[in-house]
């Protein structure tokens, strides 16, 4: 498929060059397994003023918070009302960590553990056993053996048992954490998990 025939292309193919600008010039210490530094991830989202756009309006110290919780090697959930580009950010995020935002599980409730984690082929399976050419990847198989990103949307559309036996950090219910919580602000609420 080419450029023209996608209807929006992914962050990373979009800001192509300015991904390449970014870390052609990133001398800074990259957290293990990043393909920006911090502060070059930041620049990619919040832009520069001169050859880097600004891709997120919104709270600077919430992509900055977002991008330090990654960097620690913990899990990071956007929450907030529809329409504040929770999704967006989640995109540019794993574009400038992983350059790649493609690896996505789209939260339903017929999204099944196989869907996120990994199933299997069953005609393998039954005739040569379990082994690594009957396995069928999900995203989140996929990205651990990448060390990419895997985006979750719309986690709260998912059963709960779902939900919790593929990421157990995500409690059954749950609510935007009050200490992070800014009411003076539409932007999206980040809770470590």
């Amino acid at each position: 498929m080419t450029h023209e025939q996608v209807q929006r292309p992914p962050a990373e193919v979009r800001y192509a060059a300015e991904l390449a600008e970014l870390a052609a010039g990133d001398t800074a210490q990259r957290p293990p397994g990043w393909a920006l530094s911090l502060r070059a991830a930041r620049t990619f989202i919040v832009g520069d003023g001169a050859g880097i756009t600004r891709k997120f309006v919104g709270d600077i110290a919430l992509i900055e918070r977002a991008l330090v919780t990654l960097a620690t090697g913990r899990g990071l959930m956007l929450i907030g009302d529809p329409g504040t580009a929770k999704s967006l950010l989640s995109e540019l995020i794993s574009a400038a960590v992983s350059g790649a935002s493609t690896l996505t599980v789209q939260g339903s409730a017929a999204t099944t553990e196989d869907q996120i984690r990994y199933g299997w082929n069953y005609a393998l399976l039954l005739s040569e056993g379990p082994s690594e050419a009957s396995l069928v990847p999900a995203p989140l198989l996929t990205a651990m053996r990448e060390g990419r990103l895997v985006r979750f949307e719309e986690i709260t559309r998912c059963a709960p048992r779902c939900r919790t036996r593929c990421c157990p950090c995500c409690p059954i219910g749950f609510s935007p954490c009050p200490s992070s919580a800014r009411p003076d602000s539409s932007s999206p609420v980040p809770a470590s998990t």
